[in-house]
């Protein structure tokens, strides 16, 4: 009987364990227009996790706007990776112990594994001749526009103009930039895939300003043929990535969400990334790919611009600049 009780414990434990022993689950959260490129790495990092480690990933993911989706992992979203557009939105995620503090070393070119540009996004053939930033705020433009409450792309894009107009001690050209983008907005939305659906789906507006990423991705679908173009004077939009500390600790989830994120750095990720459309940190990649590119003469970027700490006080912290256009609209 002993015997027989001994043999059928066994079994269970097979029966049961072996679906679970070595299977993890990550969750990823990420930007709204990142979707085509995670549907892409995903698939890719599964094969090859397999392949090194004899084990089972699966993954459920979360696209919205970037600000909102930091803020939903604040209050409690189970996320164990998140990719954003912004260092600012992983900033309160260290200060409230989400992630920790060393998170941008642990990983090569600051935890960025891709980059982009601020392109403008215009009807075939350009009939208004937008060209750079000034050419926005020209009487008769209409923008759809992304709230920089909720989204890094519209934050970037905001920064873009007024860094560019910004220089050489020119901050007046800066601010009437962003007044002026305020004053042309058509539609105001909340996220960059709701912007290339309003442009390019629902026809609204003249311009649009999005990553260069995304004016590719726009180009694909609406059977348009939509012109962008990228200013000469430009920003080098990052888009950092970080494993969720306290979740993956919680979680058990720690090995397979380091390796999903050291694998964005791997070439075959890197190529993926640029046949999406974004610029990779791999050099010999980039180089492949570096005729698919808009041209610039001058990136700036946010420490050039004094930090996001210091650009949220000026542009978009309540009250700032931002606010300030968005009342004597």
């Amino acid at each position: 009987m002993k015997h027989l009780i001994a043999s059928l414990a066994a079994m269970a434990a097979v029966t049961f364990a072996a679906p679970f022993a070595g299977a993890a689950e990550l969750t990823l959260v990420s930007y709204a227009v990142a979707k085509p490129v995670y549907a892409k790495i995903i698939p890719a990092f599964k094969k090859k996790f397999k392949a090194d480690t004899g084990e089972d990933v699966t993954f459920k993911e979360s696209y919205g706007p970037s600000g909102a989706q930091t803020r939903d992992i604040l209050g409690g979203k189970p996320a164990d990776i998140l990719a954003t557009n912004l260092q600012a939105y992983i900033d309160p995620l260290v200060e409230n112990g989400f992630v920790a503090a060393d998170w941008s070393k642990r990983l090569p070119a600051n935890a960025s594994p891709a980059w982009s540009v601020i392109v403008l996004v215009t009807r075939e053939n350009n009939p208004k001749g937008l060209k750079d930033w000034s050419d926005l705020i020209k009487p008769g433009v209409e923008i759809v526009a992304i709230n920089p409450k909720t989204s890094g792309n519209a934050r970037w894009g905001i920064l873009g103009g007024y860094a560019a107009l910004g220089q050489s001690g020119n901050a007046k050209a800066g601010e009437d930039y962003v007044r002026g983008v305020v004053k042309n907005t058509k539609t105001l939305v909340g996220g960059g895939r709701e912007a290339t659906d309003a442009f390019v789906k629902n026809r609204i507006g003249d311009v649009m300003l999005t990553f260069e990423n995304e004016a590719k991705f726009a180009n694909k679908v609406g059977g348009q043929n939509l012109t962008y173009v990228a200013p000469e004077t430009n920003v080098r939009v990052e888009f950092p990535v970080t494993i969720i500390d306290k979740n993956v600790d919680k979680n058990g989830t720690r090995k397979a969400a380091e390796a999903f994120v050291n694998y964005l750095f791997s070439e075959e990720a890197q190529a993926i990334y640029a046949e999406l459309g974004y610029r990779p940190q791999d050099a010999k990649v980039a180089e492949r790919f570096a005729a698919d590119y808009a041209k610039t003469t001058k990136l700036i970027t946010a420490e050039d611009a004094g930090g996001w700490p210091a650009i949220d006080k000026a542009l978009f912290a309540d009250g700032a600049l931002y606010d300030q256009a968005q009342a004597s609209k």
